[in-house]
């Protein structure tokens, strides 16, 4: 043991009966993978657009698509790969539907079991608290958001810091050769979770006054995931905006990370995480603060409010913090022999919000199935608009749910995902491309160039674009705040 560690000692407990363990076990997973397998369309606001990537990435090459026409692939050293790599990989024996449930059944998964790998190494004893990551695993700006390389990224990062924990309490060469596989892997899941590990490993350092060559031995482990990265900026002539919130967004921002489907339903957790805390502080002798892990999410608390909110292509970046922080926060807290007790109560609370989110992904499938009809009106191969009331929409699922139009129908779009840097591939066509949140903005737009370069428009919630449309096409299929325009298109050269 290294100067300045401490040896914590778990507190033994009366074994949990393995039957009722593992039917625990099972109930929570068949809650997390519920709503993924129980609905034919998984109402995730960006999940349509990137499981169609990735379609598109796999039948470049494909006869029955004309896909080679429109796009090629950009493969570089990019972070974010790892979820374009995986429904690649799936895609070999999978549909790209299938593909993507099981991608989502992973992320879901995935959580709850690196924090468990993460306390217990880090508050041995303690690995009931884990059962709080629950709350984070299917929340609205983590995974109904479509966020599912940072979801990944973060049960990534928590397996690197588990592993890490076990080198700095028994250095090895071979754990410290896996740690730098994991490390280059996180890299290529999410920068985020790639820099939010390597400032967990020095503050955690320096908290625990471990050994200068130990800092540094855990710095090398990010060499290579900094050399690719600045490979990869290197190639990529995009510049990087930044803009910040101010105090009250930053306030505001917090409640975030428990928002679910029901208002309701997300203030109630709040009051109990809120009760957890102050009965578990006050009534419980055995409570007691790690202040390493206390010190290092203090870290992470300060750097939330001066992270910003846009960085690049990357929006709410600093929302995206906190399921980190929160998770890693689980470590600073030792509640002795209550932690089970204490587990229980996040257990309650995420089959009360697991319920809700499976009644929301139910509610919103006859509309889905309506929208999904409107694909066989317009031709295979075609070359599509969508314009969406982006703000307005019934379900936020409506913002990217055109996107199955390229899976089924082999359309062009060029508001599928290709930011540089980000997305593997890249449009060939330079065709015209008002794709953003403000697409409601009419006034700015080329109607001359939409009428020359799309043979139709895919119009959902936004009927102040129907007057400009009826100008340079004609209607050819409506249903309720759905319309379809064929385009008088002079063909895109």
């Amino acid at each position: 043991m290294t100067a300045g560690e401490t040896q914590l000692t778990p507190y033994s407990t009366k074994p949990f009966p393995r039957a009722a363990l593992c039917c625990l076990l099972l109930a929570i997973a068949g809650a997390l993978l519920a709503p993924v397998w129980t609905v034919r369309y998984v109402p995730l606001v960006d999940y349509p657009n990137h499981l169609a990537g990735a379609f598109v990435l796999a039948h470049l090459k494909d006869p029955a698509f004309q896909f080679s026409r429109f796009y090629a692939s950009d493969w570089n050293t990019y972070p974010y790969l790892a979820m374009d790599a995986i429904l690649l990989g799936l895609q070999r024996f999978l549909t790209i539907e299938i593909a993507g449930r099981v991608l989502l059944s992973l992320c879901l998964l995935a959580v709850p079991a690196a924090a468990w790998f993460f306390l217990r190494q880090a508050n041995p004893g303690q690995e009931s608290l884990a059962l709080w990551s629950l709350l984070v695993s299917n929340n609205l700006y983590f995974f109904l958001f479509g966020m599912l390389n940072l979801q990944l990224s973060l049960a990534l990062c928590l397996v690197v810091l588990g592993f890490w924990l076990k080198f700095v309490k028994r250095p090895r060469l071979s754990l410290w050769c896996l740690l730098l596989i994991l490390t280059t892997a996180l890299y290529f899941t999410h920068l985020l979770g790639f820099a939010i590990a390597g400032l967990v490993m020095t503050a955690y350092a320096v908290f625990a006054r471990l050994p200068l060559r130990r800092m540094l031995s855990s710095w090398v482990l990010f060499v290579p995931g900094v050399v690719f990265y600045l490979h990869c900026r290197v190639h990529v002539a995009s510049a990087l905006s930044l803009q910040f919130r101010g105090f009250a967004g930053k306030a505001k921002g917090l409640l975030l990370l428990m928002a679910g489907c029901s208002p309701a339903l997300d203030f109630f957790t709040w009051l109990v995480i809120g009760g957890a805390f102050v009965i578990a502080r006050l009534a419980y002798s055995e409570f007691k603060w790690n202040y390493r892990w206390l010190g290092v999410v203090g870290c992470l608390f300060g750097m939330y409010w001066v992270f910003p909110s846009v960085y690049g292509a990357t929006r709410v970046a600093d929302i995206r913090l906190l399921p980190f922080l929160f998770v890693l926060a689980l470590a600073a807290v030792n509640l002795g022999r209550r932690a089970r007790l204490i587990g229980l109560v996040a257990v309650v609370l995420f089959a009360l919000r697991a319920g809700e989110v499976e009644r929301h992904f139910i509610s919103v499938q006859p509309h889905l199935e309506q929208l999904s009809e409107s694909f066989s009106s317009i031709p295979r191969g075609a070359r599509v608009l969508p314009v969406i009331d982006w703000w307005q929409a019934g379900s936020a699922m409506e913002r990217e749910f055109w996107a199955y139009g390229v899976i089924r129908r082999g359309w062009f779009s060029p508001c599928l995902f290709h930011d540089p840097g980000v997305q593997p591939f890249r449009i060939k066509l330079r065709a015209y491309a008002p794709c953003s949140p403000n697409w409601v903005r009419l006034e700015s737009w080329d109607w001359g160039r939409i009428r020359n370069e799309f043979d139709y428009a895919w119009v959902c919630g936004a009927p102040q674009a129907s007057a400009p449309l009826s100008e340079i096409g004609e209607l050819t299929a409506q249903q309720d705040d759905l319309r379809i325009f064929q385009l008088q298109s002079g063909g895109l050269r």
